[in-house]
């Protein structure tokens, strides 16, 4: 890909142009500080191109493994989601994020993972049309060495190593772009387009949600910046593209039904894990064996021939017994969920209930078949769950891996751990706030 760095790719989707960056510059080095002082000191963002290392060493509290706490200032850091392989630079040295304060500067940063230096990839003042305040929005694409990050109904993609900002792609007025993601020959940049722009939590009760369905998914062309339409859905919204590790036609995303999308979908009728086969077509559903067929989550496995799923379970039946006679649990009944492992046929590989829900998401490890959680088993830990060694009992032996410490908040995103691991098995990256700031770390696994 390196010749996307030497030319404006021409497309009439492009909106944006070329920047230089020179990636050596002066180097700052931030000693380390109590967060409370974190929260007014060092605020600025440094500018385009510097180079600076604001990281700290510590043992992880539960481990003692070496961990990296990249990030000691500004209010806002968040490194990209769960998603597999989306993360981590190609030779697994670097980690992307977005760092931001609230009404004022943000920038892109490329992180060296062992030894905390950041380069500063782009950055915008709090009046600039293309803002950097979300690691959500934020991937790299696998087998090159370009990122992309989207911004309201624009994506732009970035030279990892150069700064060069290579292209814009823009709405142009056509729908609510929802989430993208290269495919795994560094080929393709997948894109989902809704038609309607529709967020549960704030247009509940306000919008009517059979009236905002309809998306479309569409492919980029990373060497002639030409887009097509591959798929239309009139029935259900899109969301959360996740491209296979080993098969550049198969993508596993987020096909969410009305009314409640992915606050519950058709209430439990339908799953929200779908595999398309981008070259025929064809659909298929991750339906769990649980009563309730509604799944929060979704990721591939290393190997791409197994999907990890997670969901809030239909059979609430031991709840509703502990809240009559009297709960085992030190905070009252829990709500049971369910975690399991399907085949890409959408055969039910394994699949088990368990009593006590803590918000979190399936992850994958990159060496082997094991999920890797945050939360979801046990609060503010990083578990694996090796589903392929189970007892007599269908249980599955459980590792931990680490404690994040994130406290949960409902729709603070900066608060989800999001946990990713490089494609050696070296190291486990996190996101974690448990006061108004986030940080980005990262664990050294061996």
């Amino acid at each position: 890909m390196d010749h996307l760095r030497r030319k404006i790719i021409k497309s009439s989707l492009f909106l944006g142009g070329m920047i230089m960056a020179d990636p050596v510059n002066s180097i700052r080095d931030m000693r380390f500080l109590s967060r409370d002082s974190r929260k007014n000191s060092g605020s600025r963002i440094p500018g385009k191109g510097e180079t600076f290392n604001e990281s700290f060493v510590f043992p992880d509290e539960a481990t003692g493994r070496l961990t990296r706490r990249l990030t000691s200032f500004r209010q806002f850091n968040q490194k990209p989601t769960y998603h597999l392989s989306s993360g981590f630079s190609k030779d697994d040295r670097y980690l992307v994020f977005c760092t931001w304060n609230p009404g004022g500067d943000s920038a892109l940063i490329r992180s060296d993972i062992t030894t905390g230096a950041c380069w500063v990839i782009d950055r915008a003042g709090p009046d600039d049309r293309f803002q950097f305040t979300s690691g959500n929005s934020l991937e790299i694409m696998p087998n090159t060495d370009l990122a992309v990050i989207r911004y309201g109904q624009f994506f732009r993609i970035y030279h990892l190593h150069t700064g060069d900002l290579v292209q814009e792609i823009g709405s142009n007025g056509k729908g609510f772009f929802s989430g993208s993601a290269g495919t795994c020959d560094g080929k393709h940049l997948i894109v989902i387009r809704n038609d309607h722009d529709f967020d549960f939590r704030r247009d509940n009760g306000k919008k009517d949600p059979d009236k905002a369905l309809g998306y479309n998914i569409l492919r980029v062309d990373l060497d002639t910046g030409d887009s097509e339409d591959i798929f239309r859905d009139e029935a259900f919204r899109g969301g959360h593209s996740m491209p296979s590790p080993v098969d550049p036609d198969l993508l596993l995303y987020h096909r969410d039904s009305s009314p409640r999308f992915g606050h519950g979908g058709d209430n439990g009728k339908t799953s929200r894990d779908w595999i398309l086969n981008m070259r025929s077509g064809q659909l298929t559903e991750i339906r769990p064996q649980d009563p309730s067929k509604f799944t929060w989550h979704g990721n591939w496995s290393y190997k791409g021939d197994h999907i990890y799923y997670h969901g809030p379970s239909g059979d609430q039946s031991m709840r509703e017994k502990y809240e009559e006679t009297g709960s085992p649990y030190k905070d009252g009944p829990g709500t049971r969920h369910f975690i399991g492992v399907a085949a890409i046929d959408g055969s039910i590989v394994w699949e088990k209930q368990y009593p006590y829900l803590s918000y979190g998401h399936v992850s994958s490890h990159r060496l082997q078949n094991t999920i890797i959680v945050d939360n979801l088993l046990a609060y503010e830990f990083l578990s694996g769950i090796h589903w392929e060694e189970r007892d007599a009992d269908d249980n599955p032996r459980i590792e931990l891996l680490a404690k994040h410490n994130s406290t949960f908040e409902s729709g603070a995103q900066t608060r989800h751990p999001h946990c990713q691991m490089t494609s050696d098995g070296k190291w486990i990256s996190y996101n974690a706030q448990f006061d108004d700031r986030s940080d980005v770390y990262v664990v050294k696994m061996m």
